[in-house]
């Protein structure tokens, strides 16, 4: 992969990095010719970082946890679907102004909607931060029931109130849920960069034939994900939520229609690698 002054540079801004994301976005890229180019940075300045983005006049960038809040206000739009979850993944450099996006959403679906119908489904959202913002809007668009439980109970409590959604309480709170189809992990507890071993849920709330799904993306089976197919639960995993948001990003990118196969297979490749 050779760098010119000519490439068309997009950086990933996370907390800890991940390549995961920069192998199946290059391998769209390669398979396409594009002069193109994705490059995961490690950041906790995303002042800095999103001033970089600007100074080296960058065709954009991505945003992962825990910036997708804050980054909004160093933006200068910020597309109607993104303001309204309150929350940006994905930053667009057009012109020198850069604008903000949120793929989550679609990508959130997407996954979901390969094991299972959303609409009038029970859901159970499990946290308050950005990547539930993005969950909790998309599930009110499908029309789902959604009740939210979280760590911090003002936060899931603001969260439900903004979407007009149930807000279940803490996490002490779940022991008394029943009823529900699907539950889903929108934390980062139980990634590598937390404790892998961790889980906010244990094994004996979840029953067959629901389904299970968790944002986290590395390690490919979570502690979460592992407790609910001990029960016989379906699994969404997070990499299928990372594919169909990134299709979002590659078209808004380049302006190509993403080559799906092609990136799918470098990210299963580059899980596989983890």
């Amino acid at each position: 992969m050779q760098i010119t002054k000519e490439t068309n540079l997009i950086v990933s801004l996370a907390a800890k990095q991940n390549s995961i994301g920069a192998a199946m976005h290059n391998a769209g890229y390669q398979a396409l010719g594009l002069n193109f180019v994705y490059i995961p940075i490690t950041t906790d300045d995303i002042v800095q970082a999103i001033t970089g983005v600007r100074g080296f006049n960058l065709v954009g960038n991505t945003v992962s946890m825990p910036h997708k809040q804050a980054v909004m206000e160093h933006l200068d739009e910020i597309d109607e679907v993104a303001k309204t979850i309150g929350a940006v993944n994905t930053v667009h450099n057009v012109d020198g102004k850069l604008i903000g996006y949120n793929s989550d959403w679609v990508g959130a679906m997407a996954a979901l909607k390969e094991v299972t119908e959303i609409e009038g489904k029970k859901v159970i959202v499990i946290g308050a931060g950005g990547a539930a913002r993005a969950i909790v809007y998309g599930l009110a668009q499908n029309k789902a029931q959604v009740t939210i439980y979280g760590r911090t109970a003002d936060k899931a409590r603001s969260l439900a109130d903004d979407f007009g959604v149930t807000f279940g309480g803490d996490l002490s709170a779940l022991d008394s849920a029943s009823g529900y189809d699907i539950v889903i992990n929108a934390t980062p507890v139980g990634s590598a960069k937390s404790d892998s071993d961790e889980s906010l849920v244990d094994q004996a709330f979840f029953k067959s034939g629901t389904v299970a799904m968790d944002v986290v993306t590395v390690p490919t089976e979570t502690q979460f994900l592992k407790n609910a197919q001990a029960k016989g639960a379906k699994l969404v995993y997070g990499y299928r939520m990372l594919i169909h948001q990134a299709l979002f990003q590659f078209e808004l990118f380049t302006g190509q229609k993403p080559p799906f196969e092609v990136m799918e297979e470098a990210l299963l490749a580059a899980v596989e690698a983890k």
